[in-house]
C-alpha cells in the first residue's frame, strides 16, 4: 500500500499484492481535484516496480466494469 501526498494531504493511493504466481493491483485512486497530473501513472509505476522486484511475472487489475474513468485509465496504461 503506497500513498501520494502533498504536504500532509493524501492525494492518491495504490494497493497491490503478490501471491507468488501473479501480482494484483487491488485499488488505485487519485483525489478528483488532482487527476490528470500523472499521479495515478506514478503510483502505478511504483507498484509495478515493487512487484517486478519481487519476481512477479504478471499483473492483474481489479476494477468495476461500470467505472468508465477507470477503464480509460487502465487502457491508456496498457492493460487489457
Amino acid at each position: 500500500f503506497w500513498l501520494a501526498a502533498d504536504g500532509d494531504a493524501v492525494i492518491g493511493t495504490v494497493m497491490a499484492g503478490y501471491d507468488g504466481h501473479r501480482g494484483w493491483i487491488y485499488s488505485l485512486g487519485v483525489h478528483p481535484a488532482r487527476r490528470e497530473h500523472g499521479i495515478g501513472r506514478q503510483l502505478l509505476a511504483y507498484a509495478e516496480t515493487a512487484l517486478r522486484e519481487l519476481g512477479c511475472p504478471k499483473v492483474n487489475v481489479q476494477m468495476l466494469e461500470s467505472n468508465a474513468g477507470a477503464r480509460e485509465f487502465w487502457r491508456a496504461a496498457g492493460y487489457t
